[in-house]
């Protein structure tokens, strides 16, 4: 069918017919096909399509997404090319997934999402609505968040014990995709796979968050000498410098030179109320410039929780090279909290609403193609800005018509309307 005659069937947003953007279904045709010519019935990009069409509609094995692409069979006729009217089984989609470059497959999915026009942070974002549009109000540059997740399904134990996937992903908390991932030899190597995945990036305009894990002099530097900042938390593997924030940090206030920034937010939500007071300071930054390029400020944050009448208290330190004419504390507060949308925007949902972990296939790359298909599913329904991830699979499974529009169309051209 062609795209004209999807527009007629469908109510799209009146500026969609002037859009000039490529579809989903298009990029995904310069993703390299390793299969060789002979035999080969059906395009990679069909059915990669196919597979995200599918898990729009919350499939999550390779069998579930073949039977019920195969219910769709009359409409998927009409749509795409196939191979004497018949759709793929189970086994063509584990093959074709495995004869792909997976890493050009990341990158035509990142570079895809990056181009989409932003949309305003929906209410649903895990800040409160002051420090929301506090935040929204400033000039930000792009957030990029760094964080590495095991595939649980695919290990295995036994006569043919198999460790799981591990992978590091490069999350856009601004835009809500996850613009970069690859695969690691075993969660111990992931600071090497991190060095690498970075590698061929440009930072200009972003920065960067990572774990402690990574707060190394050598990644504060690759991230900009890409153009980039960084910001990086302190614990026990880099005990110095741990050490050096909290004595700052443990001295009364007093007049200084550098003078301290503040900043506080206040959570109340099913029973838990969450208190976090930052403290910042540019006061440390020639002490640690040997050894940090270019950090600009430290921070202090405690947090209290309380919840079911228990209380917890806990104090965690980072850095940055951030200035403070760059970012205000309650900017950087959120920052910090933000980076965390990796695991609560990304990972989580992708084990617990579409069946990651649950997942079984271990097949050569199988599980890194099905993983970059999921984070393509998160990136399709949070550009929609439907804040229910589960009701979105619901949708798309009794509608597929509507979920195949946004695969052979702009996406560009939808937004939360087309859930009406």
């Amino acid at each position: 069918m062609e795209c004209s005659m999807i527009l007629s069937e469908m109510q799209v947003p009146a500026e969609a017919e002037g859009v000039r953007a490529e579809s989903l279904y298009e990029a995904l045709k310069r993703v390299k096909d390793k299969r060789s010519r002979r035999g080969k019935r059906y395009p990679a990009a069909v059915v990669l399509t196919l597979l995200v069409l599918a898990k729009l509609a919350g499939q999550v094995s390779l069998k579930g997404i073949a039977e019920w692409v195969g219910w769709q069979a009359e409409m998927v006729a009409e749509r795409l090319p196939l191979y004497r009217g018949q759709v793929p089984c189970a086994n063509t989609y584990r093959y074709i997934s495995d004869h792909i470059d997976v890493a050009e497959m990341n990158q035509v999915l990142g570079e895809y999402f990056a181009t989409l026009p932003q949309k305003p942070a929906s209410a649903e974002m895990d800040t409160a609505p002051a420090e929301r549009s506090a935040v929204m109000r400033a000039a930000q540059p792009t957030h990029l968040a760094l964080d590495g997740k095991s595939m649980r399904g695919t290990h295995r134990s036994g006569e043919a014990p198999k460790a799981a996937v591990y992978m590091v992903g490069l999350y856009n908390v601004t835009a809500s995709f996850m613009w970069q991932q690859q695969a690691v030899e075993g969660k111990g190597q992931e600071r090497k796979a991190a060095m690498q995945l970075i590698e061929p990036l440009d930072f200009t305009g972003s920065v960067v968050s990572a774990d402690a894990l990574h707060t190394q002099p050598k990644w504060a530097q690759a991230v900009l000498d890409r153009g980039g900042d960084y910001l990086l938390m302190a614990k026990g593997n880099q005990s110095e410098l741990c050490e050096a924030i909290a004595l700052l940090f443990s001295q009364p206030l007093r007049p200084r030179l550098f003078p301290e920034g503040e900043a506080h937010t206040v959570d109340k939500a099913h029973g838990r109320l969450e208190i976090r007071h930052l403290r910042v300071s540019s006061e440390l930054g020639e002490y640690l410039a040997p050894r940090w390029p270019q950090v600009a400020q430290v921070f202090q944050i405690e947090r209290t929780i309380t919840r079911h009448g228990k209380t917890t208290h806990e104090v965690v330190y980072g850095l940055t090279s951030l200035t403070a004419q760059a970012v205000s504390p309650q900017h950087l507060l959120a920052l910090v909290r933000h980076h965390w949308h990796i695991e609560n925007r990304s990972h989580w949902r992708r084990d617990v609403t579409l069946g990651e972990d649950a997942c079984r296939v271990t097949v050569g790359q199988v599980p890194q193609v099905l993983a970059a298909l999921n984070n393509c599913v998160l990136a399709i329904v949070d550009f929609l800005q439907q804040p229910n991830l589960a009701a979105a699979t619901r949708f798309f499974c009794v509608r597929p018509q509507k979920a195949f529009h946004l695969l052979l169309l702009p996406l560009s051209a939808f937004d939360s309307t087309l859930f009406v």
